[in-house]
């Protein structure tokens, strides 16, 4: 069963130029002979490959979660600006002959009226780093073959505007928190919200993990930065929706943890970490002025 985009024009359902430049399909299609590659929507990455996803992230140990798909699945839903995002899942089998992930490319769609016949590669825009596809090691040249050669044999062929040779183990999908020169992270200035004085430093800090608590505990950090913030995380729906969306899917895998720091009763910080112990991330930041 094909599924794909539809727009609606003066009144009446028609079909999407999408619908046949990009179905969105069970993918049974091989693009390359002994590979075959699924276009899946956000909402349609089933349960299985959302496993085998995660399954390649560990081959290849790459950490940051922001490539997790409940970050990037969540982001293609709220982050997308509007356009439609396409996730390519290229598949072959392994020496015992099963069936193995190889590589996710999420993509940007052209637009059925008047985009140009090209897939992009996509990322979110609270994404710090370069947008990349996540390859199984020295497949590299073989998932991108498969992808291109499953976009040329759409009814409406696409080609796929990415670099001659894509980033394979995770080159471009390194945490953002980089070491300087003098051995401490710095935290990307796109995703803190004021500094903590050294008189805040000394609040009692408040760790929430709890997966019960942290929808609570996330309402208290927007609220925070909704009257700290020059441009509050509330006041883009979008924005708010993926934060709340975010928090409550790895708070369910023990991957989320929330600080707020009190002083005399009162919330004067928070911050948001994605992941769990060291590999985990400093996501979002918000303080008092």
């Amino acid at each position: 069963m094909t599924h794909g985009f539809t727009v609606i024009q003066g009144g009446q359902a028609q079909p999407d130029a999408a619908v046949d430049v990009h179905p969105v399909s069970t993918g049974t299609e091989a693009a390359t002979e002994g590979w075959r590659v699924d276009l899946r929507r956000a909402g349609t990455v089933d349960d299985g490959a959302v496993a085998a996803w995660r399954a390649l992230m560990t081959r290849n140990a790459i950490t940051d979660p922001r490539v997790d798909p409940d970050y990037l699945l969540s982001a293609a839903r709220h982050q997308s600006g509007g356009r439609a995002i396409a996730f390519a899942l290229a598949w072959d089998r392994d020496g015992s002959g099963r069936e193995a992930l190889r590589g996710v490319m999420p993509m940007a769609m052209p637009h059925a009226i008047w985009g140009r016949a090209r897939a992009e590669l996509w990322q979110p825009p609270s994404l710090p780093h370069p947008a990349a596809a996540l390859i199984d090691g020295p497949r590299t040249d073989a998932v991108e073959a498969a992808i291109r050669g499953r976009l040329a044999g759409l009814r409406r062929p696409l080609r796929l505007a990415a670099p001659s040779r894509l980033p394979s183990r995770g080159e471009a999908l390194r945490p953002a928190l980089a070491a300087r020169a003098d051995g401490r992270r710095t935290v990307p200035a796109d995703c803190v919200v004021g500094i903590l004085s050294a008189e805040d430093a000394a609040a009692d800090v408040e760790h929430v993990s709890d997966s019960a608590l942290i929808p609570a505990a996330v309402e208290e950090f927007l609220a925070l930065d909704a009257r700290h913030a020059a441009r509050p995380i509330i006041a883009d729906p979008s924005e708010a929706s993926m934060v709340r969306v975010v928090t409550r899917l790895f708070g369910r895998r023990g991957q989320m943890r929330i600080e707020l720091a009190r002083r005399a009763g009162e919330l004067v910080a928070g911050t948001l970490h994605l992941g769990a112990g060291a590999r985990a991330v400093v996501w979002r930041r918000a303080a008092r002025a």
